[in-house]
């Protein structure tokens, strides 16, 4: 996993779950653009120690979920606005999720946030079957 050396820099365990491949029908750098955001995002908002996974399943939906201070249900949607940041310390720019977001309808992908297993986040993108 390309992401797997920043992670480890991070501190951060960095797992993969996938049973078999996902094929997916879509640009592949935007697809790539979009994993690693999510990746990245879920990277920035995990503490040393702690752990993102990223699961694939067939037909073709991808997770990513973190054990981070997750993302309170009111203000989800809005995460997804360009610039919008939940909060002003850290270095991003807000414009992440929006980039993922914008993807996902140029792949008429759905995208949902749901809370963590135990805490967290989790980000699933549904993909239509190809």
């Amino acid at each position: 996993m390309a992401m797997a050396p920043l992670a480890h820099s991070r501190g951060v365990a960095l797992a993969l779950e996938a049973d078999e491949p996902v094929w997916l029908r879509g640009e592949p750098t935007l697809l790539n653009e979009l994993l690693s955001n999510l990746i990245d995002n879920a990277l920035a908002h995990t503490s040393p120690g702690g752990n993102v996974v990223l699961r694939v399943y067939a037909p073709g939906v991808l997770e990513v979920e973190d054990d981070g201070p997750g993302i309170p249900a009111d203000e989800r949607e809005r995460v997804f606005e360009r610039f919008y940041r939940r909060s002003q310390q850290g270095s991003g720019a807000g414009l992440g999720l929006a980039i993922v977001g914008e993807i996902c309808r140029a792949h008429l992908a759905r995208i949902t946030l749901h809370d963590g297993a135990e805490r967290g986040l989790k980000v699933r993108v549904s993909f239509s079957a190809p």
